[in-house]
Order: C-alpha cells, then structure tokens, then sequence
C-alpha cells in the first residue's frame, strides 16, 4: 500500500509487482513525476474519450446506414466519423 491516495474516491493506492499503481476501485492509476508528464497522460486520457465517442457515433451512423444505404447525408456522416477516427488514431501514435 502507497501513502497516496486515488484522486477520484480517496481510496490508498498499491503497488503492484509489476510496478502499476492501482486504485482497488477503479483499476490502474497513472502516477505523474512533472507536469509536461501529467500533460502527456491528459492528452492520451481525452483522445482515448474522443476516440470512444467517435465510435459511438459511428455505430449509430452504421444503423442509419443500413436503413438508408443511398442517402448521401447518411453516407457523409459515417465518411465523417471515420476520417475523425483516423485523424485521433494518427495523432495517439
């Protein structure tokens, strides 16, 4: 057990063999050493949710999609989603 604590319950943080800091809540905790590192980990952290909306997006669009395979509105929106997708997975790397 670590002398800190989760910044989002409060709960002690562990280390494990590994290495990983894990909050016993809410799974692996990231500790930052600088703040251009705690940059680098929010930048990752809001792309990873970018990301994830993005594909929620795309799954609706996907189900327009099928209903109206022909209506280019439809078809723009997933063109869209997927040229966003690509630009946040070409930026994470």
């Amino acid at each position: 057990m670590l002398g800190d604590a989760c910044p989002e319950c409060g709960s002690p943080l562990f280390k494990l063999k590994s290495g990983d800091v894990v909050c016993p809540q809410h799974g692996k905790v990231v500790i930052v050493k600088d703040d251009q590192e705690e940059l680098k980990v929010k930048s990752e952290v809001l792309l990873s949710q970018v990301e994830e909306r993005l594909i929620q997006g795309l799954e609706r669009a996907s189900g327009k999609i099928r209903e109206a395979p022909e209506d280019p509105d439809v078809v723009n929106q997933v063109i869209r989603y997927l040229e966003a997708l690509e630009r946040v997975r070409r930026i994470r790397k």
